[in-house]
């Protein structure tokens, strides 16, 4: 099944045309070991720059974890920018506002805590294989419906800290874009 989704992907990519391909050689030339680049959520903008992670291994041979990357597209080619701490300003802003932190709306049933919300958008297919994915690699996921919109979280957590490790071993381990906010309890039914 794993080498199906890949083959899978290499077609998708390769149908993309030119610019996811001389994208991924912009993001490459800012890894350690450029040939062994993995890339898993990648997505064309509607401004055209190019969104997504990559892995690779460093001078020991050894796989990262995942980064969050935006390939900016300027007039003679790609300006790759890598995410190594999750908290670039500028990856954020141009790969949407889906990687900015959801704000705690006044009234929503703040609670103590922080949790790892999952990021809303086209890369988080359908719920139930988001849920089964978390799960499968041993992220126990809750799902809430707050304001209309149905988010899946880990946590809450205690403190910022742990719900920061908590979604780096995410996105190391699985690629997934969250974010850290504060927990929202979730409204009595």
């Amino acid at each position: 099944m794993r080498r199906l989704t890949a083959v899978a992907a290499m077609v998708l990519m390769a149908g993309c045309g030119s610019d996811v391909s001389t994208s991924s050689k912009a993001v490459s030339q800012l890894l350690e070991n450029p040939a062994t680049a993995r890339y898993t959520n990648v997505r064309v903008t509607p401004e055209g720059n190019v969104c997504g992670q990559v892995k690779s291994k460093d001078a020991s041979g050894n796989f990262g974890g995942f980064q969050s990357y935006v390939a900016l597209k300027t007039a003679d080619g790609f300006k790759a920018i890598l995410d190594k701490d999750g908290n670039n300003a500028e990856v954020q802003a141009a790969c949407g506002p889906s990687l900015r932190p959801a704000p705690v709306v006044a009234g929503s049933g703040t609670a103590a805590g922080w949790e790892v919300q999952i990021v809303q958008g086209s890369n988080m297919g359908a719920l139930s294989d988001m849920t089964s994915r978390l799960v499968e690699h041993g992220f126990m996921a809750s799902i809430a419906q707050r304001d209309g919109v149905t988010q899946v979280y880990l946590g809450p957590f205690a403190d910022k800290a742990e719900a920061d490790a908590k979604r780096a071993e995410l996105m190391a381990s699985q690629g997934i874009e969250s974010v850290v906010v504060a927990h929202q309890a979730v409204p009595a039914q």
